[in-house]
Formats: C-alpha cells, structure tokens, sequence
C-alpha cells in the first residue's frame, strides 16, 4: 500500500520521479524501489516525502481517516494564525449545531 500511496502522492504533486529523487538527495532509480514495492524509506525519509507531497506520514502508510483532504485544502492557503482560529471556531460551531 505504501508504494501505491507514494506514486499517487507523487503524481498528485505534479512532480517525476527524478525531480521527486533530486529533492530527497537520492537517485531516481532508489526512488523508483520503494514506488515499486521492492524496498521501504526509513522513517527519516517518509517525514521528508510528506513534506514534498504536502502531506502526511500517517496518509502515505495508508492510514488516512479521510480528512487528508480536508487538511490539504487548508495547508494550500496557507492560513494566518487569525484564520486557523477562526476556522477551528467554524468547525466546532458546525458540529455543536448539529448534534
């Protein structure tokens, strides 16, 4: 399940797998392995993949509740530490009203 969530996260950033390889300080070909199934990254590396990717270690391993998107979104308009708050009010304010 990792190297399937790795080329889609790969993908979904737009990036190749040798730009992907670049960034991370690796040749492609190590790349290619883990997508490939044939090896795993250590920890260290899965923290940086999820930072290229914009997300997160826990989305990568496949252990994703769904809300991945939710947080994606957010992180792509970089919000002020006002609009987090202001957002988190939002949340809450949603749920209470419904329960």
């Amino acid at each position: 399940m990792l190297k399937d969530n790795l080329k889609k996260a790969r993908m979904n950033a737009g990036l190749t797998q040798k730009e992907t390889a670049k960034q991370l300080g690796v040749v492609q070909q190590q790349y290619a392995r883990w997508e490939q199934g044939q090896r795993n990254p250590k920890i260290e590396v899965l923290d940086k993949l999820a930072d290229i990717f914009n997300t997160t270690t826990d989305a990568l391993k496949g252990r994703d509740d769904g809300l991945e998107d939710i947080i994606t979104i957010l992180r792509s308009y970089d919000p002020t530490e006002e609009e987090k708050a202001d957002i988190q009010a939002l949340v809450v304010s949603y749920f209470k009203d419904r329960r």
